[in-house]
């Protein structure tokens, strides 16, 4: 029916002028145009489905689907309670009339779906009754369920209407337009409380059932603060949005395949965390990030046997961490002495060197290295706030010192792989005093050049590690995040102290002011790292309560299900097995969405120009700061 605006003006002129009510307030555009299943509002139209029927014995989350439904939908629940003293009764005769029924003559000529039909209901009746007379689950509610679509055209409406019809269907429910009640059942969707057509929508439900209904299972990461990790699809409508500082912990781990996005994830993720004004510091094995880095004026530091960066593993900050890198308790972590540290950490770096170091050279090592420092007048009392970089050993005083064969007749296998560190190939990048500083927010480690050279390239990576966190240790006036791409590479089973030290860092960034992101795409390597019953890629895992899992081989997947690390649905394997770039899972804490990392046009430009060329063609300037 269509109402003029004539008749509208007079109506108005007519009726008494009163102060306005919440409701009108409230109220929606006027009803431009009504027909037999659908309205007009304003520019919008709309249509009101009544759902007539449920699935017999609905679970808990059965609507999850429909909650999720990609559309202006809205879902309108109306739960009346009621005595149950009468629904017994009602229960007890619906039971006693199948009873006969299945009992009769008629049973033995009906056809055998129908038998089943009525078997079924007697039984469920039974159930119900049961329930009932529990006294655990003995309430009873007239339910009345309401779904109301919206859309800017009547096209739009119509294959809104399809695919809602579809979603219910899947999900056992039954439904139907409102077929000439169209403004009664929308009204019976406002927040007024006002049920118009209760008598086309009844149906009894019991405690257990009337919970099933509500959307428990709303998949939501979206925090007050943060940054924005990507698109929710498991919602559709949605981004996700984490504040990581705001959380207990404020690591995270990031796995994925080679070429799934996990690279461009990392990226993308610090560069928005460095606008916000953040320190960032990143260990980058493949030289990938440091492009990005270098592209927005950071500092990229290189280290390579050609490089003239130098970062001197005998030199002790007079603020280094102190505590007992043994220690399982962060809280009851003993305090020890800076050298003592300092030794600890080097017997880690030596044996990344020689991986097959025993116990009697380890010993000789450290009677050696506290040679080496006493030769600099450094002993576990020094004051090293007073000292200067150029005041410290290097590896050369080191490698002079074990030149006694007789003193140290262990240790000359290991001279002679440390000549590769002090006269050969990797000389110019680990002997000397350190000449790099930290004068930048956004640095960045680049070991791309070491990626053939395996054992040198894991002694840089914790070389580099351990200079980082000694500086985040030193100064926290700013937040600082700590990302260590292809962290597998020092992940070894013959050395696991090297993954011990990342462990460490992760239980202990957040006193100082920091979190850290660890990512690999070998989730073997990562968890090969193993000391008695303590395996630290596991524990490193574990103390990450955000985590993106993006697509995995077969045997990674299986590698997180049968190491305890992550347990994955049916539906989330799948979305990992099937190489969508950029898609995953993502985790904080218990909750988890499917999630698609986002990228804005200024940041894909920076990180890939090759596809912001084929995206945004080649004209246009992207601009970060």
């Amino acid at each position: 029916m269509l109402k003029s605006a004539k008749d509208m003006i007079k109506k108005k002129e007519t009726e008494t002028p009163m102060a306005m009510s919440i409701k009108d307030m409230i109220a929606p555009a006027p009803v431009f145009q009504e027909e037999m299943d659908y309205m007009r509002l304003g520019e919008n139209y709309v249509r009101t489905l009544l759902v007539i029927d449920f699935p017999r014995n609905p679970k808990g989350n059965f609507l999850s689907k429909l909650y999720r439904f990609k559309g202006n939908l809205t879902i309108s629940t109306h739960l009346i309670p009621k005595p149950n003293e009468e629904y017994i009764k009602q229960t007890e005769r619906s039971i006693s009339e199948l009873g006969t029924e299945l009992d009769g003559k008629r049973f033995i000529k009906m056809k055998p779906s129908r038998k089943i039909e009525l078997e079924q209901k007697k039984k469920a009746a039974e159930a119900t009754l049961e329930k009932l007379m529990s006294g655990d689950n003995n309430s009873i509610f007239h339910v009345h369920m309401y779904l109301h679509l919206q859309a800017s055209s009547l096209e739009e409406l119509d294959r809104a209407t399809k695919r809602l019809k579809v979603t219910t269907f899947q999900r056992g429910l039954r439904i139907a337009a409102a077929e000439s009640n169209m403004i009664d059942a929308f009204q019976s969707i406002l927040p007024t409380v006002s049920n118009k057509v209760p008598e086309m929508t009844y149906r009894n439900f019991d405690t257990e059932a009337a919970s099933a209904l509500f959307p428990y299972d709303e998949s939501e990461l979206f925090h007050k603060g943060g940054i924005i990790k990507g698109e929710n699809l498991t919602t559709h409508d949605s981004l996700v949005k984490i504040d990581q500082k705001a959380m207990p912990s404020h690591n995270e781990f990031v796995v994925g395949q080679t070429g799934m996005g996990k690279t461009f994830y990392l990226i993308k993720d610090l560069l928005r965390k460095w606008m916000n004004g953040d320190r960032v510091f990143v260990i980058d094995p493949e030289g990938e990030i440091s492009k990005v880095c270098k592209g927005v004026n950071g500092q990229v530091i290189k280290m390579s046997p050609m490089a003239k960066s130098v970062v001197n593993i005998l030199e002790i900050k007079a603020t280094m961490d102190s505590a007992d890198i043994d220690s399982v308790d962060d809280e009851e972590a003993e305090i020890m002495p800076l050298l003592f540290q300092k030794i600890q950490r080097l017997k880690i770096f030596f044996k990344l060197i020689k991986k097959n170091m025993e116990i009697v050279e380890m010993a000789q090592l450290e009677k050696a290295i506290i040679a080496t420092y006493e030769g600099k007048k450094i002993g576990f009392e020094t004051d090293f706030s007073k000292k200067k970089a150029t005041d410290f050993p290097i590896l050369e005083d080191l490698y002079n010192e074990i030149e006694d064969n007789e003193k140290y007749s262990k240790l000359q296998d290991f001279r002679e792989i440390l000549f590769m560190f002090v006269h050969g190939s990797n000389s110019r990048m680990f002997n000397g005093h350190t000449n790099v500083d930290l004068n930048n927010d956004f640095i960045c480690f680049n070991l791309k050049e070491l990626e053939e050279e395996s054992d040198s390239q894991a002694a840089a990576m914790y070389n580099s590690l351990s200079y980082l966190w000694d500086e985040i240790t030193t100064n926290s006036e700013k937040f600082t995040w700590l990302n260590i791409d292809e962290c597998h590479t020092i992940a070894d089973p013959d050395n696991p102290r090297a993954m011990k030290f990342v462990y460490q860092i992760y239980k202990r960034i957040r006193k100082y002011r920091g979190g850290c992101t660890v990512a690999t795409q070998q989730i073997a390597d990562f968890l090969s790292a193993q000391e008695g019953h303590r395996n630290y890629g596991q524990a490193i895992i574990g103390n990450s309560i955000s985590q993106l899992i993006l697509p995995l081989k077969e045997k990674d997947i299986a590698d997180l299900k049968n190491n305890e690390i992550l347990k994955l649905s049916e539906e989330e394997e799948l979305i990992i097995s099937k190489f969508r770039q950029g898609e995953g899972i993502y985790v904080v804490g218990n909750n988890r969405v499917h999630m698609k990392v986002d990228h804005t046009r200024a940041e894909m430009k920076l990180i890939d120009s090759k596809r912001y060329e084929t995206i945004y063609g080649k004209g246009g300037i992207a601009h970060v700061r």
